[in-house]
């Protein structure tokens, strides 16, 4: 829905999959005049697959995440260095971020924004690919 409370798209989904692997299906193909910047959903329509393609096609994910102290969150920098600089939320970034892989596979992710943005794959497929795909050991 929008804030204007017109639909944008609407797909039927069996009930055991994640509806998470199906948001952006629908922002990219948006037929209508509505321009989708910013996408808000509950914990079970959040992935970090999501966060970043997302963040990758210019869009944001907005989530209201339930037990936000129970999930892990990532931070960028030294663990004192956060904490310092955001003493609240410092505390609930508990791991690192491996900006070295990002930035080693950044021409890939940015093929795979893409083929998104031009049609080239599903979103769908390529979500629910990568979320299954674990924490696979890279070299």
């Amino acid at each position: 829905m929008t804030d204007q409370h017109t639909t944008y798209g609407t797909k039927v989904i069996v009930v055991t999959r994640r509806e998470a692997h199906y948001v952006l299906d629908e922002i990219l193909g948006n037929a209508t005049d509505i321009p989708v910047t910013e996408h808000a959903t509950d914990t079970h329509g959040v992935t970090l697959v999501n966060f970043a393609l997302l963040d990758l096609l210019g869009l944001q994910l907005s989530p209201r995440i339930r037990d936000l102290g129970k999930i892990t969150l990532y931070r960028t920098g030294p663990k004192a260095q956060v904490l310092e600089a955001f003493p609240l939320a410092g505390p609930l970034l508990t791991r690192r971020a491996n900006t070295e892989l990002i930035a080693a596979h950044w021409d890939d992710l940015l093929r795979l924004a893409g083929s998104l943005k031009f049609g080239h794959a599903t979103a769908s497929l390529l979500v629910g690919k990568l979320s299954a795909s674990g924490r696979a050991p890279h070299r």
